[in-house]
């Protein structure tokens, strides 16, 4: 048992070195669906296989929308800082 607790709190104190290249950004993708999951399956008062879809899908595309849109307008601001 001491093994395991201490492998995963190296995941912590050694966390991945990911990079901040444009490829490295799609990391972003994964962690918004599983927002968008549990965020709509705590939030929808009945649970049925195809709305719960439409609504993870609308509220991935939104985020991800937003996201993309923070990154353009970031990058802009800093291009026009540096230049």
């Amino acid at each position: 048992m001491f093994d395991l607790s201490t492998s995963l709190l190296a995941g912590f104190t050694a966390p991945l070195d990911i990079g901040t290249n444009p490829l490295s950004m799609l990391w972003m993708f994964p962690l918004l669906i599983s927002i968008a999951v549990v965020y709509k399956t705590t939030r929808l008062r009945v649970l049925f296989l195809k709305p719960l879809a439409v609504e993870v899908l609308i509220l991935f595309l939104t985020l991800s929308g937003f996201m993309i849109l923070a990154g353009i307008v970031l990058n802009l601001i800093v291009w026009l800082a540096a230049g």
